[in-house]
């Protein structure tokens, strides 16, 4: 489910559907919220009302929750996972949009501790204590808006973030603006004209780079169409190019990388598993 929030009316409509609409109205669309929870001065402002980061984010628990009672019946209480690198402001706007969303009792977890549960634990119905290896995993989890890593201590009866480092203002989001850049100073090449320059072609565009950025996972070359001031052209991305333009987001994971084991001594051989996780 797409953190978006698309408001039909005074209606906000969350995921895919808000997505789809965001091309046609994008000054009533919301995304990349996480990357502002724990700030009490950013606002969006639709029609006449204000909506917090607090407001959005419970818009988009309350899908979660509500698609999660379709299949296992009425939940009122869950575990959120945060970034390690969250602060105790962030962590309280968490629960304050999950109260938002009617949770009447939560439960926070460090995402990497998360992800090493899922890996240690993988099989169905697997007791915790029936793991009797004592593992160290690195977790590396580059989501949509933010990069975590952690050093994670896994011992019988228990699982422990041991270091933690990343990057709250680095993820897929930075990886898709270095295709809507890349195509737009071609439209601009093409035409003078600057297709960012207006919220509704940067929202089409943005849409199109995201989902060539997904199809260079697996084929050597993308399409992405830019329309802007009655100009449409496709440009195509070779995958070799855009790993060029990635470069200093690659870069920059590495160098992050490197930090969080020399800052707590520790070498490759001290990490039995990499876990790469995220959006």
């Amino acid at each position: 489910t797409p953190s978006v929030v698309f408001f039909d009316g005074d209606q906000p409509i969350v995921g895919t559907e808000a997505m789809r609409n965001a091309i046609a109205s994008p000054e009533r669309v919301v995304q990349h919220v996480k990357r502002f929870m724990g700030s009490s001065e950013k606002y969006w402002k639709i029609d006449d009302t204000r909506y917090s980061p607090v407001h959005i984010s419970g818009m988009i628990l309350r899908k979660l929750i509500a698609a999660a009672q379709e299949q296992i019946g009425e939940i009122t209480e869950a575990v959120i996972t945060v970034p390690a690198q969250f602060s105790d402001a962030q962590r309280h706007a968490t629960m304050q949009a999950g109260h938002a969303a009617g949770l009447e009792r939560i439960e926070m977890i460090n995402e990497p501790v998360a992800a090493a549960l899922c890996h240690v634990l993988g099989n169905e119905g697997l007791a915790f204590t029936e793991l009797a290896i004592d593992q160290q995993l690195l977790v590396f989890d580059l989501g949509g808006g933010t990069l975590d890593l952690a050093i994670v201590k896994y011992k019988t009866n228990e699982v422990r973030v041991v270091a933690s480092d990343g990057d709250l203002e680095l993820g897929g989001l930075d990886f898709t603006n270095i295709i809507v850049d890349a195509a737009a100073e071609k439209f601009m090449a093409d035409f003078g004209a600057d297709p960012r320059s207006n919220r509704g072609s940067l929202q089409f565009l943005t849409l199109e780079a995201e989902q060539a950025k997904r199809s260079l996972s697996v084929r050597p070359r993308a399409a992405v169409t830019a329309q802007h001031d009655g100009h449409r052209r496709t440009y195509q991305i070779e995958q070799a190019e855009f790993e060029a333009l990635s470069r200093r987001l690659i870069r920059r994971c590495e160098e992050i990388t490197r930090r969080i084991l020399k800052d707590n001594k520790f070498g490759w051989a001290h990490i039995d598993v990499v876990l790469t996780t995220g959006g």
